[in-house]
């Protein structure tokens, strides 16, 4: 389990402890269907963490023309 620091574009930075995954993340900030981020590169919802990550969550954009 890591503690991490979270944000959601925006918002307050969060310590979050004793999660594993990004997935996990989103749950407690409540940023289903967000993209995520840790320490700056994509990261897909199964990445697992390690103690002192930064998490930044953004909401998802569609592309299209």
């Amino acid at each position: 389990m890591a503690k991490v620091q979270a944000q959601v574009i925006g918002g307050a930075i969060r310590t979050i402890e004793n999660v594993r995954t990004v997935a996990e993340v989103k749950r407690e900030m409540g940023a289903a269907g967000y993209t995520a981020t840790v320490n700056g590169d994509p990261a897909e919802d199964n990445f697992e963490l390690s103690d002192y990550e930064f998490v930044s969550l953004a909401p998802a954009v569609k592309g299209g023309c």
